[in-house]
This record gives structure tokens, sequence and C-alpha cells, in this order.
């Protein structure tokens, strides 16, 4: 008897925890990030729960990446909004426990950059074909160091090009999915030392992504295609021999 009330006490605790959650999750998602939702005993009393609920609630929301709490003078609850990163370190999780390697991230690319020149090339905003043309002009000009600081650089600036054209592309879910295969190809573990004697490599990728972007912002979409699955044949192949089927890491990302 004893056993059954103490099963009851935790389901009704688990109620009120899960409802908590939900609230607190529809408050945070229906503010600007960073905004502040309230102190500790202003969303007790919003949400009718003790503060054990709301701290136990909390937890499982600020998991989500939804909301943050600050501590101390000024402190309280504030809203948040993930990004790609949070998902990413999951599906690396998923991934590593399947066995999948580094050089599959390879085979899906071509097709994430190929939807990604079709959709950006429809985008007629004048002020983002003007970006593009000054990123294209910018990789035309730009002569990278063949080290691995200027490795680095060139990476960076791949990542800012892809981000640029999913937001441009203007799908949400494909720029996800290709935020998650920027994050995880910036956090791979590499050979250098391989990838670094192919440093002509990134004038050649250069030359053809600046190709690439006047493709789009010229809105041919056949053409900037094309020209995505030949960035992709060449930095996959790149990618692949840096690789050497390593094993997804599930360690920080950043």
């Amino acid at each position: 008897m004893a056993t059954s009330r103490k099963n009851m006490a935790e389901s009704r605790n688990e109620s009120a925890v899960d409802l908590a959650a939900k609230n607190l999750r529809e408050i945070a998602l229906a503010s600007e990030d960073g905004e502040f939702l309230g102190s500790e005993d202003e969303l007790v009393a919003r949400l009718g729960v003790s503060k054990p609920t709301l701290r136990q609630a909390t937890a499982r929301i600020a998991q989500e990446h939804l909301v943050h709490v600050r501590r101390g003078v000024g402190g309280g609850y504030f809203a948040r909004r993930p990004g790609s990163l949070t998902v990413s370190r999951m599906a690396a999780v998923y991934l590593r426990t399947r066995d999948a390697t580094y050089v599959e991230l390879t085979e899906t690319t071509p097709m994430f950059y190929a939807e990604l020149a079709r959709l950006a090339s429809r985008n007629r905003d004048p002020e983002m074909i003007a970006r593009l043309r000054q990123f294209a002009e910018r990789d035309e000009n730009t002569v990278d160091e063949k080290n691995i600081q200027g490795y680095a650089e060139f990476m960076r600036s791949e990542r800012e090009f892809i981000g640029f054209l999913a937001d441009m592309a203007g799908n949400k879910v494909l720029e996800l999915m290709v935020a998650i295969t920027s994050d995880f190809s910036a956090n791979a573990p590499r050979n250098d030392q391989r990838m670094l004697r192919k440093l002509d490599n990134m004038a050649i990728y250069r030359k053809l992504r600046a190709r690439f972007a006047r493709a789009i912002a010229n809105g041919d979409g056949d053409i900037a295609e094309l020209l995505s699955r030949r960035c992709t044949d060449l930095m996959c192949e790149w990618m692949r021999e840096g690789f050497e089927d390593h094993a997804f890491q599930v360690g920080e990302m950043r």
C-alpha cells in the first residue's frame, strides 16, 4: 500500500514537471533570444508550481538550449535559441553508435550543395545578390597562405559562404542540414599533413567558388548546380584523404 502511494505521488510529481516544462518551453519559444522571462518567484506564480518543480522543468528545457538561468544581481530566466551545434552534437552521438565515418559525410555533401544552388538562384533580393558578388570578388583576389593558418582561414570562408547560401535559399530544413554538415566538417579529426600537401587546392577551389557565386547572382540555376558539383568533387576528394575513415567524434564541438 505504501509503495502504491509512493508510485502515485511520483506519477503526480512527474506530471507536474512535464506540464511545467511544456509551458516553460512555449513561453521561451514565444520570446526573443535573450528576452527576460522573469525571476524564479515570478515564474513560480505564472506557472502555478513549486520552486523544485520549476527547477526540474528548467533543467529539461535548458538541455534544449531554450532557457538560460543567470544567478545574482540582474539574474533570472532568459530565453535563448539553440544553434546548429546543439543538434550536431546529438547527431554525432547517433552516428557514432552506428559506426558512421566522416567519409560518408563527403557522400552527402554534393546533394546539399546542388539543392542550395538551385534554390538560391531563385532569390532575386538585391542586397543578397550584391553580397554574393562581393564574396566572389574577394575569392578572386584572395591568396591563401599555404600553412595551417591559411587552411583554417580558407575553411572559415567556406562555412561563411555555405551559411550565406543556405540563408539565401530560404529553406530552414535545408539550412539546418547544411549547418550540421559544416559543423561536422569543421570539427572532424584530420590528417593535416595529408591535407597540407594539397594546399594548391585552395586557390583552385576559390576560383571555382567565385564562378559558382556569380552563377547564383546571375540567377542561372543550371550553371550554378553544375559548378556546385565541381566544387564538391574537388572538396570531397581532398577531405576524404584527410579524414582517413575516422569515426564521428562525440566530444565538444565548436
